[in-house]
């Protein structure tokens, strides 16, 4: 039986907890015994997230132990894995802590602040013989997953051209409001336009070259938009979490190729041809459904995940990182051919 605990149980840990819990009950070999949090009193109460409300009423948390020190957490339970939702600011420190004790992690995007600590992270995975994953959830998610198939296989020719975008009023909800401070969060930059830099990397690799701008009214880094060129194909993209508080999140990737326009839009694809539209039929199971899975098989059973790799990632906060040294410098960053 493998032990493990929650570390930040917000609005993610609650999520992942009960994607855990169908995991324990499927499986029977995996189980929950602790969670750690800044609010105890906020352990047990429903919570609404920009996915809708994750309820918890019908858990069972008498036989948990609760800490409000991740440390504390650690020593005292000695946890297989841990899962750990916590801000930004903290992913190193809790990730390396863990893995220094023998601990694998599942740590939430994006993967830390800066590339020394996104470098430190790796190594200690490395040192420790460690499992880290990153929750880069969209690599999990069906429609992406389908849609990365046709660009793989062809089926509609090649991507001539593609859009992401993600716009959101601006987030208010975190404790503290840890999350305008770039210096915690790295802005919509980092902390909401990596979903995009993820998927565009993933989908067609590192780029020959991009440039972004970037604006900071309301609050600092508070949206980005960037150009990648590639041979024979221009892809851009747009965050911008500096919209009005009625402003409903929105988030769509489109994908122009030689004989079909792919759109991604809710969470649902659908392709648009010369003759036809079509609606792709696609598995209903949630992406974080998905990577817990993955994440849980590759502890328990050793089967490690083809569609996510923790050098893919780092290479993704790479790209997310010049976006940003592009846009403060106003000046365009050259990749060199391998």
């Amino acid at each position: 039986m493998l032990k493990y605990a929650i570390i930040g149980f917000g609005g993610l840990g609650k999520l992942q907890l009960g994607n855990l819990l169908a995991l324990d009950e499927e499986r029977g070999d995996i189980k929950l015994v602790a969670l750690c949090g800044a609010d105890p009193s906020a352990f047990t109460s429903n919570v609404k997230i920009n996915l809708g409300t994750v309820d918890i009423s019908k858990v069972d948390f008498s036989n948990l132990s609760f800490y409000e020190d991740y440390r504390e957490l650690i020593e005292k339970e000695k946890p297989d894995f841990i899962i750990s939702t916590l801000p930004t600011y903290l992913h190193e420190e809790v990730a390396t802590y863990a893995m220094d004790r023998g601990v694998h992690v599942f740590s939430e995007k994006p993967m830390a602040l800066s590339p020394e600590s996104c470098d430190r992270m790796m190594e200690s995975a490395k040192k420790n013989n460690a499992k880290l994953m990153i929750g880069h959830a969209l690599r999990f998610d069906p429609a992406f997953l389908k849609l990365k198939e046709y660009i793989d296989d062809g089926a509609f020719g090649r991507p001539l051209r593609a859009e992401f975008s993600r716009y959101s009023a601006t987030p208010t909800w975190t404790w503290n409001n840890w999350i305008l401070d770039p210096k915690l969060s790295g802005g919509c930059a980092i902390d909401m336009h990596v979903h995009d830099v993820d998927l565009a990397h993933w989908l067609f690799g590192v780029p020959d070259c991009l440039r972004s701008v970037s604006t900071s009214n309301k609050n600092e880094l508070e949206s980005i938009f960037t150009q990648y060129f590639y041979d024979g194909l221009f892809v851009t993209t747009a965050a911008d979490w500096a919209m009005f508080g009625s402003f409903p999140f929105e988030a769509r990737v489109i994908i122009n190729f030689e004989r079909a326009t792919a759109v991604i839009k809710d969470g649902k694809l659908t392709v648009y041809t010369s003759d036809e539209t079509i609606v792709p039929l696609v598995s209903e199971t949630s992406c974080y459904m998905n990577e817990m899975r993955a994440f849980v098989e590759w502890v328990a059973d050793d089967k490690e995940c083809q569609n996510i790799s923790l050098e893919s990632v780092r290479q993704s906060m790479d790209i997310a990182f010049s976006e940003i040294e592009s846009a403060k410098n106003d000046q365009p960053i050259y990749y060199e051919e391998e």
